[in-house]
């Protein structure tokens, strides 16, 4: 390519700097005859939605733009993570990021290569230099400032992904099959994407595996809901899925089955490995309406942390009411403190002590 026409790229793409659609429909030859696109239009409506949010979301960077999507299987998803890498490193010049992935041969095999057939269709493909472990700028002297790198983790050694500052530009993290990736990890990337005046955005992906993690928290329900705009996709509303496989699916193992829920629905199993009581059980036992008992015995219930970032937490019923007595907890397995009127062993209700500052109507227990 002639230099001329090289810039008039470039400037081409700065207007695509917070228009990840509009790049992704102008780099790849969509359409064109003779290439791998020859048959198709364009990104699905899903992967449509996604792109214009992760642009709208750089518009007001007060912090990092952080996106969510949890999935059924076949929809496209490699792929998209393939262009929002493309965007990111085509739009803003010394742009660094990193991918990771559940385990590494899902990112060496998967989801690396995915983005080599990308790289190769793109329009402006020579600006970067594609390795086993980094696409990074053709540009003599720029390639330690101007990349990103697919990064291994190990959940005993996280420093691995740290060091992704990049003051005044952009940078970006994303995961692929975000449900397996523990949180440490997660947490060391919360760490790094702090850089202020800087164009900062994170994106995990997968299917719903787990119901319980740093990619569950991401939903609805979830601790850290408010921080991230979460979508759940289901395989059928994706034109490219085999929809007679997924028939057959929904037939064998039926519409609510965990298989369907996190395999087609895109929605969290029930119960995780480590959970007696699923999640919809509990949630339909929090909206039930409570008929009062005022003569039954005040029921105290401990729950005694172990180890991480667990607490432990002491909860009083009476009858079927566990709502309206207040919950106490501590980080400390040894100590732990409730407000409380009474403790009860079977029927036989015998006040308890009080050591805090808790109405003295209320009382208090403690454990030491």
């Amino acid at each position: 390519m002639t230099g001329e026409v090289d810039r008039a790229l470039e400037r081409k793409m700065a207007r695509y700097r917070r228009d990840a659609l509009g790049f992704v429909c102008f780099a790849f030859p969509w359409g064109k005859a003779g290439t791998s696109l020859a048959g198709e239009t364009g990104p699905e409506t899903w992967q449509r939605e996604v792109l214009q949010q992760l642009g709208s979301g750089l518009s007001s960077p007060e912090e990092a733009t952080r996106i969510a999507v949890a999935s059924g299987h076949g929809i496209g998803k490699s792929a998209l993570v393939a262009w929002i890498i493309l965007w990111a490193m085509s739009t803003c010049p010394d742009t660094r990021g990193i991918v990771t992935a559940n385990t590494e041969g899902q990112l060496r095999t998967k989801t690396w290569p995915e983005l080599a057939k990308w790289w190769r269709l793109a329009v402006n493909g020579h600006w970067f230099t594609y390795t086993a472990s980094a696409l990074h700028s053709s540009l003599p002297g720029r390639e330690r400032t101007w990349r990103v790198d697919a990064i291994t983790w190990s959940e005993n050694n996280t420093e691995a992904i740290a060091g992704l500052h990049n003051k005044g530009r952009r940078a970006f993290a994303l995961f692929d099959e975000a449900s397996a990736i523990p949180d440490p990890v997660w947490e060391t990337i919360e760490g790094a994407l702090t850089d202020a005046g800087t164009e900062l955005f994170w994106t995990v992906f997968g299917n719903p595996t787990r119901s319980a993690g740093r990619f569950r928290e991401c939903f609805a329900g979830g601790r850290f809901a408010h921080r991230w705009r979460p979508r759940q996709i289901d395989s059928r509303s994706v034109s490219m899925t085999n929809k007679t496989q997924i028939a057959t699916w929904v037939k064998d193992y039926g519409e609510d089955s965990d298989f369907v829920r996190v395999r087609v629905r895109g929605i969290f199993p029930r119960a995780g490995s480590m959970q007696f009581i699923d999640s919809a059980r509990i949630g339909e036992a929090v909206a039930r309406p409570l008929a009062p008992d005022p003569t039954a015995p005040l029921i105290m219930g401990v729950d005694i942390a172990r180890q991480g970032a667990d607490q432990s937490v002491i909860r009083f019923r009476r009858g079927l009411d566990a709502r309206s007595i207040p919950a106490g907890s501590s980080a400390s397995p040894t100590s732990c403190r409730s407000p409380a009127g009474s403790w009860s062993r079977s029927t036989r209700t015998t006040p308890m002590p009080c050591s805090s500052t808790a109405p003295a109507s209320a009382g208090a227990c403690t454990i030491a």
